[in-house]
């Protein structure tokens, strides 16, 4: 749906320009170098990050991380690695199908709204991108997971005995989550800006 409506916007506004057809360039470095990583740790940050929050938290307000520090169980190595790496493997994967979910929203927009044929608007998309900009977005995900991870732990081991302690966390992860995720999303911005890249 992004990728149809920043083509559907692009179209609708180049146009005036004379320039509709740069809206597949636009879909493609936007998609590719931004959005595609953006939208998809937004959401991984509401649904997963919430969930390892609400589990760990949950364990904490059971006293099962105690329980599993009596068992000679470090609870990082248990219940926080795993689940990192877990982030770090699936983040870049999903990444990748926003990509081409985008791409593909943006190739039906623009056949519907410009008349630009799917062979058009593959070959304007080949000369708009290259591959270092599919890669951008790509090398941003493992980090927006591990910060995604971390946070949800972090607020999953702030949880104290009550419902209402838990129910606080979770929302503070998936703020903090987000807001982190935008903010690392700047900064790698300003980053391959200077390097070039």
């Amino acid at each position: 749906m992004v990728g149809a409506i920043v083509t559907q916007q692009g179209i609708f506004q180049l146009a005036k320009f004379g320039a509709a057809d740069y809206a597949v360039s636009l879909v493609g470095v936007l998609g590719l170098r931004e959005l595609g990583v953006l939208m998809t740790s937004i959401m991984i940050a509401g649904r997963t990050g919430s969930s390892i929050t609400a589990e760990i938290g949950s364990m904490k307000m059971r006293e099962e991380i105690d329980a599993l520090k009596v068992m000679a169980l470090d609870p990082l190595e248990v219940l926080i690695i795993p689940r990192l790496i877990a982030l770090v493997i699936a983040l870049p994967l999903l990444t990748f199908l926003a990509d081409m979910a985008q791409m593909g929203g943006g190739l039906f927009v623009s056949w519907i709204y410009a008349g630009i044929t799917p062979a058009v608007f593959i070959t304007r998309l080949q000369n708009a991108i290259w591959v270092e900009t599919f890669l951008v977005g790509l090398i941003k995900a493992p980090f927006m997971a591990v910060v995604i991870g971390l946070i949800a732990a972090t607020e999953g081991m702030e949880v104290r005995g009550s419902a209402e302690s838990l129910g606080r966390c979770v929302t503070s992860s998936v703020v903090k989550s987000i807001f982190m995720v935008i903010v690392m999303d700047g900064l790698f911005a300003m980053f391959f800006a200077t390097v070039d890249y």
